[in-house]
């Protein structure tokens, strides 16, 4: 059926000059002439469609259907035996000549986009690679800068954070100064918690690597989140098989899990939910960190674990782009899953005893 909706229209002129022979006066030699050329349109099309197989046939057939009329069984064509011999040998080789050519020009282009896809799955690797260069020089850059400064504001953020302990011993608490002392240690206390995390951004180093319970740190997390009154519940999904050791730093990773069920936690809201679902792929073991809140918008892919970038309001965005700095020197993956609704982040560990 393919094969007769791709050569309807060349069936249609081989019968359409077939049926002008036939019907055409014999003293009239020059219309015959004509319609003998006029075969090789049909044929080369043909040999343009199908290749040599789709040439040759087409010439048997205008061959076949030339025959009757050429030696006067239907008809007389008044050409002479020899021209009308020789103009279906024509017809053959033209059919088998398009056809191979045609060929050929089809598997050099096939050639040719293959070789496109290769060069262009080379070209997105080295994209990626320069991305990732740009990307490893800016947070290096930005780790010396956040070192450098934390180090420049800790030591008078220290002093003023023991004068206004000394201070607020000669006011107390409800004195209109030691409300304002009170602030003022509170404040001092939460920014010397936002140096410390430009110290761990900047450090990031890995710690002893070794095999450990996943599932356990993960555990450790859901109490500590269900702990706080201002996040919601975390609920521990486990696979029906054991799972192995993975490995790493367990301290890093519960640090990594924490700040990952956090900010499911803040997305979601109090009463919202987070999961942390545990599982396997492969020789890797997983940790999907979900939540119900609104999910990641395309702003935030493109901006995963970039410092400074945060959808919160007050936040650094530091202590994404720490995690991911630490599961990455522990040679796992730190990945977002945007198939579902909601929020959900994948750490990845190697299992102990396989590595990357």
């Amino acid at each position: 059926m393919e094969n007769l909706r791709r050569y309807r229209w060349i069936a249609l002129m081989v019968i359409l000059i077939t049926a002008l022979h036939y019907n055409t006066a014999m003293h009239i030699h020059e219309a015959h002439g004509i319609y003998r050329r006029l075969y090789y349109f049909p044929i080369i099309l043909a040999g343009f469609r199908g290749g040599a197989r789709g040439g040759f046939l087409a010439a048997l057939a205008v061959c076949a259907l030339y025959i009757p009329h050429a030696f006067g069984f239907i008809g007389f064509d008044p050409a002479h035996a020899v021209e009308k011999i020789l103009e279906m040998v024509l017809y053959v080789a033209v059919g088998l000549l398009t056809g191979i050519l045609t060929g050929r020009i089809n598997r050099a282009r096939d050639r040719q986009a293959h070789l496109a896809g290769h060069l262009q799955v080379a070209l997105d690797e080295k994209t990626a690679m320069e991305a990732e260069l740009v990307r490893t020089a800016r947070l290096a850059a930005v780790g010396r800068l956040s070192a450098g400064l934390a180090h420049e504001i800790r030591n008078p953020l220290a002093s003023i954070s023991g004068s206004a302990e000394v201070l607020s011993d000669d006011f107390p608490a409800d004195h209109p100064k030691g409300r304002l002392l009170q602030v003022l240690l509170a404040e001092t206390g939460r920014l010397n918690d936002v140096l410390s995390r430009f110290l761990a951004f900047a450090r990031s180093e890995p710690g002893e690597i070794d095999g450990f319970d996943l599932a356990a740190e993960a555990a450790t997390v859901g109490d500590l989140l269900g702990a706080r009154d201002d996040m919601p519940p975390a609920t521990i999904t486990l696979p029906a098989k054991p799972l192995p050791a993975a490995r790493g730093n367990a301290e890093q990773i519960r640090q990594v899990l924490l700040n990952l069920a956090l900010n499911g936690g803040a997305a979601a809201g109090p009463d919202g939910s987070v999961r942390l679902e545990l599982g396997l792929d492969g020789d890797r073991v997983l940790c999907r960190v979900c939540d119900d809140g609104s999910g990641f918008t395309d702003e935030a892919v493109a901006n995963f674990g970039t410092p400074f970038y945060s959808t919160r309001e007050g936040g650094t965005g530091l202590g994404l782009a720490t995690s991911l700095r630490i599961v990455e020197d522990l040679g796992g993956t730190l990945t977002i899953d945007t198939a579902g609704s909601g929020g959900c982040v994948v750490l990845g560990l190697p299992a102990a005893g396989h590595t990357d």
